[in-house]
C-alpha cells in the first residue's frame, strides 16, 4: 500500500512538473538555474523577466503571408 501511494506522488509530480514545462510556467525557475550557473552577477526579477519574454516575442516579425 506504501509503494502504491510513492508510485501515484511521484506521477502527479512528473505530471504537474510536464505540465508546467508545457505552459511556460516553468521558465523564470529554468532561467534563475542557468544565471546560477553562469557568471552573470545579477538576475531579472519575475516581472522584468516577463517584460523581456514579451519584447523578445514580439519584436520579430510575425507574418503569414
Amino acid at each position: 500500500m506504501k509503494r502504491g501511494l510513492q508510485i501515484v506522488k511521484r506521477g502527479a509530480g512528473l505530471l504537474w512538473r510536464g505540465l508546467r514545462e508545457w505552459s511556460g510556467d516553468a521558465a523564470y525557475d529554468r532561467y534563475l538555474a542557468c544565471a546560477k550557473r553562469s557568471i552573470r552577477q545579477e538576475t531579472l526579477t519575475p516581472a522584468e523577466f516577463y517584460v523581456e519574454q514579451l519584447n523578445r516575442k514580439y519584436s520579430r516579425p510575425n507574418r503569414c503571408c
